[in-house]
């Protein structure tokens, strides 16, 4: 008789059998790739990060096994859009901002002890330019960051009399960190010009430097000679690189992002790379240590140029922002990331979040590995294709010289274009120019490119009238994307060639595989053009221009610059563009939203209104969605208001046909001014049994629908189940609903932990706002509900919750983050304060004030809300109206009040505000 295994022995089989049960479920697609490392982690098998893993002794080796690999990658190059400036430039700055300027200008750095002979050697310069420094190259400028050092009052009682003597203006560019903004505060007083990287610091320098002739605003820039996407295709290494210090006393909220982001990297099985020169340093021990957790992963550091190529050689590479609350300053590694066609993961800035949708922003370790996981090679390859086009097209290091030069009034200055990479000319040709390639040519972003004909471009070169500095040829049989001519723009601005060229691997929708075997060929020079109408040419001369069967001929030998394969698809898989002159037929798409549902068995309807915001949706919005473990249940509804711009519009109906759980439908062109219109249609389309809500600038975190949706299964006679809700700001906050409902609602629980609401909620509610986009809804009930949503309205989304819980009779909460909101976003209506932002709440509480009066509500919304809500809300807003604005936007205020009737005001706030308000229309009835 053989007795079953008892003890360890058992133990051990049992975690055995776990493990083979977590590869056949990961095999027949049940199980997680975190599942799987989970289980072999708990039977003692090296982490999947550890350079162990790999067959390293430490992560210093990975790197040495890869640095043959990293010296064969080509040099960086000049773009021959963008090439050097001829500019002579004085600088005082530390090495990163003078690699960022080396190549493209003659730079002439000065040194405290022999910068006299400098100036005198190199000539006279340009302008002289200084930066905040730590350091200086070679140390030479350690004790100038300190106010009274001697270094300090040799710049300002020295060198700066004596450049101005020669007739060289001085400019100061604030690249420092927010909180060293007082260190620098005279240095930059003392400039003849000013300008920041840190727009809200704008008005300080104003202020702090009134013998400034100028002041404004100038982002970082990115050299192409130093950062390049050339030869980074395919991946050398899955390492994930990191280039930079700890910093365990500064920036603590840095260092808690941070902290997730490096644990999420860990957690997906990705070997990290961590290289920080000051970790070595012993004498900053205690400022620079890294957390214990972390140093397997260190190592020495390397010379930049090796990190550079590092970074060029690897998929993914990482960024910390120790500038949190701007929205135009941010880690320079960002745009170097970019630039090596690297996808960044990157902790929260307001500036990152905003202008830079395709890098990844940490939300917590959980969501960073989802991240990683479910990340596909389409994907990735976009989301790098737009951190090139960003970087070379919005923050050229050659454009920067020449924005610098323009405020210093340097000669040469005035006839270049900061911003516009010296493009003049953009022209597209065609054998055959139809309607519709006119069409895709007038929708690009870099503006509307003409189209002529071949003839038409011959009898131009032969009239001497040809001159255009980027030739596109296009056919007929191919549509061609809103960034195509960008895109070249971009590559003409990035290397030398003056031809370049899209690879016709499937276009836009390419497959996985289809891009795996066009890797080899994609970010290299080459010889020959395979297809000449996927191909641009830079400032072609006249004997080019004759006819296409000539240009043809030339293309098949000429050196030419491959990027990738997006931005085109064949002409029979063309874009959409329905709903340009009407809305798409709603009956015909309810049909298709029910069938699609019912094919596929989907459950939870997630509506995403969308309007000219197609790049936050793509890889902010669905991207977050792609993470869920219930994605696929999901029913995707994406519904534009009428976007103007080409881009929105194609990533809507590319993701609608990439994915079979997505389904978009498009109103006309021209939008209604708020998200009211396309989320009432959401609602009404939506076939499945539960629904939640998405805005495309916006993200759901930490599986938080999944678990939602089991909970709202779990209890069928529940109207809607909450979660929280992060907010992004300044700073990471958890708004806890969870608790809120608890807390509030503590003597309406019934056994099973559900709240059973009592008549009017509101009474104890006192509807206080509640974040739709962090529950799960049924959906029958929330049709049947019939809510209010005024056209053209901020804040409808409280409203509608504020119905929701008056009209709801069981809820339920999780205590699980549900949806992270970006509450700064640059340009957003919400943000920006002017009469108009008040004008568009004036619909909503008309509406609200109806509603409260149809439901008897209106006594308790005025003594439970309706003051605090004035005082917090509206007037608080009201302060950051500009002074001559203010009367047109008290008005409005005013109006939105007259709504809810009279009201015997009792707080200070509101009572000085109509007395400011009566005295304001006097002193204009006075004016008249």
């Amino acid at each position: 008789m053989t007795r079953p295994p008892t003890g360890e022995f058992a133990s051990r089989i049992e975690e055995l059998d776990a493990g083979l049960r977590a590869v056949d479920a990961l095999v027949a697609g049940g199980g997680s790739q975190r599942s799987l490392r989970r289980t072999l982690l708990r039977q003692g098998a090296p982490h999947p990060s550890s350079p162990f893993a790999r067959d390293a002794k430490d992560v210093g080796e990975l790197i040495d096994q890869l640095t043959p690999v990293l010296e064969e990658l080509p040099a960086g190059e000049h773009g021959i859009a963008a090439g050097p400036t001829g500019l002579q430039v004085a600088v005082i700055c530390d090495e990163p901002l003078l690699r960022t300027f080396s190549g493209l200008a003659e730079l002439t750095p000065l040194t405290p002890h022999h910068w006299r002979t400098q100036l005198e050697e190199s000539g006279v310069p340009d302008l002289m330019l200084i930066t905040p420094v730590v350091s200086g190259p070679d140390g030479g400028w350690a004790e100038l960051e300190d106010a009274s050092s001697a270094q300090r009052e040799l710049l300002v009682g020295q060198i700066l009399p004596h450049v101005r003597a020669l007739g060289v203006p001085v400019v100061f560019w604030g690249t420092q960190v927010p909180r060293f903004y007082p260190q620098w505060r005279r240095v930059a007083a003392e400039a003849d010009h000013v300008l920041t990287t840190t727009a809200e610091h704008l008005d300080r320098y104003a202020e702090d430097c009134p013998r400034a002739e100028s002041v404004g605003l100038l982002t970082l820039g990115v050299n192409p000679l130093h950062h390049s996407p050339i030869g980074s295709r395919p991946a050398a290494t899955d390492l994930i690189p990191f280039f930079g210090t700890w910093h365990e006393r500064l920036f603590p909220q840095r260092r808690q992002y941070a902290t997730w982001l490096l644990d999420g990297v860990l957690d997906s099985g990705r070997p990290l790379a961590l290289m920080d020169r000051r970790s070595e340093d012993p004498s900053r021990t205690g400022e620079t240590a890294w957390p214990p957790h972390c140093t397997p992963y260190l190592t020495t550091t390397r010379s930049r140029d090796l990190v550079a190529r590092l970074h060029r050689a690897a998929e993914l590479g990482i960024a910390l922002n120790s500038a949190v609350a701007s929205q135009t300053m941010f880690s320079d590694r960002i745009l170097e990331l970019e630039a090596s066609g690297t996808l960044v993961l990157s902790t929260y800035s307001q500036g990152v979040n905003s202008t830079h949708p395709h890098v990844h922003i940490t939300q917590s370790p959980e969501d960073v590995a989802a991240a990683l996981e479910v990340l596909t090679l389409p994907e990735l390859r976009r989301a790098q294709g737009d951190g090139i086009r960003t970087a070379f097209l919005e923050h050229h290091a050659a454009d920067r010289l020449w924005a610098l030069a323009a405020v210093a009034g340097a000669s040469g200055a005035a006839t270049q274009a900061p911003g516009e990479v010296s493009v003049r000319r953009v022209l597209a040709v065609a054998e055959e120019p139809t309607d519709v390639l006119a069409d895709d040519l007038a929708g690009q972003t870099l503006g509307a490119v003409e189209l002529v004909s071949w003839e038409e471009l011959s009898r131009r070169a032969a009239a001497g009238s040809s001159e255009v500095d980027m030739l596109l040829p296009v056919s007929p049989r191919r549509r061609y994307g809103a960034t195509y001519a960008a895109d070249h723009l971009a590559t003409f601005s990035h290397q030398r060639d003056c031809v370049s060229t899209k690879l016709a691997i499937g276009g836009s929708e390419a497959e996985e595989a289809e891009i795996l075997r066009a890797d080899t060929g994609s970010h290299r020079h080459r010889v020959g053009v395979e297809d000449l109408t996927l191909s641009a040419w830079w400032r072609p001369g006249p004997d080019r221009l004759l006819s296409a069967e000539r240009l043809e001929h030339i293309s098949r030998s000429v050196q030419a610059y491959a990027s990738d394969g997006f931005g085109h698809r064949p002409a029979e898989e063309r874009v959409s563009l329905r709903g340009r002159t009407g809305d798409d037929d709603v009956e015909a798409v309810a049909a298709e939203v029910r069938r699609t549902a019912e094919r596929l068995g989907l459950r939870l309807t997630v509506v995403i209104p969308v309007f000219d915001n197609g790049e936050h949706l793509r890889h902010k919005a669905f991207a977050s969605l792609r993470r869920s473990s219930i994605f696929e249940q999901m029913h995707v509804l994406l519904i534009d208001d009428g976007s103007r711009g080409r881009a929105t519009v194609e990533t809507v109906e590319e993701l609608a046909r990439r994915h079979p759980n997505v389904t978009a439908y498009r109103f006309a062109v021209g939008g209604s001014g708020s998200a009211s219109r396309p989320r009432d249609l959401g609602v009404r389309l939506a076939a499945t049994e539960h629904l939640a809500f998405l805005d495309p600038d916006d993200e759901m975190v930490s599986d938080g629908l999944a678990k939602l949706v089991a909970d709202l299964d779990a209890h069928p006679q529940v109207d809607f189940v909450v979660g929280n809700f992060t907010r992004w700001s300044t700073r990471h906050q958890l708004l806890d609903h969870h608790a809120e409902v608890r807390e509030i609602f503590a003597e309406h629980f019934d056994g099973h932990g559900t709240v059973v609401l009592p008549q009017n909620p509101h009474e104890l509610w006192g509807f206080r706002s509640l974040r739709i986009h962090s529950a799960v809804v049924r959906t029958a009930w929330l049709q049947g509900l019939q809510p209010v949503q005024p056209q053209g309205a901020a804040g409808q989304d409280n409203f509608l919750a504020q119905q929701m819980m008056h009209r709801a009779r069981r809820i339920r909460t999780v205590d699980v983050p549900v949806n992270a909101y970006y509450s700064e976003v640059a340009g957003s209506m919400v943000n920006s304060v002017s009469p108009r932002y008040f004008r568009k709440y004036v619909p909503l509480d008309r509406a609200r004030a109806d509603w409260l009066r149809e439901h008897g509500l209106l006594e308790t919304y005025r003594r439970t809300r309706f003051e605090g809500y004035t005082v917090n809300w509206y007037l608080k807003k009201l302060r950051l109206v500009p002074e001559d604005e203010w009367l047109e936007a008290a008005e409005a205020i005013a109006e939105i009040l007259s709504f809810y009737g009279d009201h015997e005001w009792t707080d200070p706030a509101a009572l000085a505000f109509f007395d400011d308000l009566a005295a304001a229309r006097a002193a204009r009835r006075g004016d008249r």
